[in-house]
């Protein structure tokens, strides 16, 4: 039986202005997944992230991490934050010590670790992001690619069990783009849980084992990326577009070119498999 590691609850939340981002959210994320949540700017994929290490409190409803319900004390909140982290957006606003390591050491220190392990940690981290060479640079003169990935290390050193993206590949190039979910693919792979928020519906398809829609505040579909883009009207409510895999391959099927039942491609290579083995027929 699947164990989830983070659950939301019909979790609520209002802004102080009045604004409803969130609306009775529900959603269950199991251990080792890698989840991506799309939505449209204003969907409250922020908000939610935000609640799920306890930055913020929901008005109503509960978050949960391995079954028990997070405790808003400052214990219970530091622990939650060493097991789930957040690596936001923008580097800028997470990055604040003069050097590299010192920015990544800095979590560690402060939980009381020997001196010893908090070295451990530092390289491990820097290691797993191969940004070894980038230990004794100063954090202001790294380039953005550089920043975004000692602040992963910044939240590996603290050993997550879950890391959450807020738009990880925003203002990346696709060359870098690609390397950076290259990266989340290896940290997946040793068992850690990751999300993601993006606006970007072919990386989300091709990446997630499971995916989310939100849609101002609520989540309108979830699932597998093969059931949740069939449902092309939500998608459209949401303002997101169709993956080019899912057009290409629903194109190809109103053309003859693909058989009737072929099943939705996850990539670009299991789509010209299908085509070939339409063309060998033929």
């Amino acid at each position: 039986m699947a164990e989830f590691i983070l659950e939301a609850e019909a979790v609520e939340y209002s802004y102080p202005d009045g604004t409803q981002a969130l609306r009775k959210i529900d959603m269950a994320v199991t251990k080792g997944q890698k989840v991506a949540i799309l939505g449209s700017n204003g969907a409250g994929k922020s908000t939610l992230f935000l609640h799920l290490n306890g930055i913020l409190r929901p008005a109503g409803g509960k978050i949960r991490y391995k079954g028990r319900d997070v405790l808003y004390t400052a214990a219970g909140l530091r622990e939650l934050r060493t097991k789930v982290g957040i690596v936001f957006q923008d580097p800028d606003s997470q990055l604040f010590s003069a050097s590299v390591w010192q920015e990544i050491s800095f979590g560690p220190l402060n939980l009381g670790l020997e001196k010893r392990e908090v070295k451990e940690r530092v390289l491990k981290a820097m290691a797993e992001t191969e940004i070894e060479d980038l230990a004794d640079k100063p954090t202001h003169m790294l380039s953005f690619g550089q920043k975004k990935r000692v602040a992963i290390a910044d939240i590996l050193a603290m050993t997550p069990k879950v890391i959450i993206f807020d738009e990880p590949t925003a203002w990346l190039d696709p060359r870098h783009a690609r390397e950076f979910m290259q990266l989340l693919d290896r940290l997946a792979a040793t068992g850690r849980t990751i999300i993601i928020s993006t606006h970007d519906v072919d990386v989300a398809y091709a990446w997630a084992d499971n995916i989310l829609i939100m849609n101002h505040g609520q989540v309108v579909a979830s699932g597998v990326p093969t059931e949740v883009f069939r449902h092309t009207d939500q998608i459209k409510a949401a303002d997101l577009a169709l993956p080019w895999l899912v057009e290409m391959h629903g194109e190809l099927m109103r053309r003859g070119w693909l058989k009737p039942d072929a099943p939705l491609p996850r990539s670009k290579e299991d789509l010209f498999i299908q085509q070939h083995i339409v063309s060998g027929i033929r």
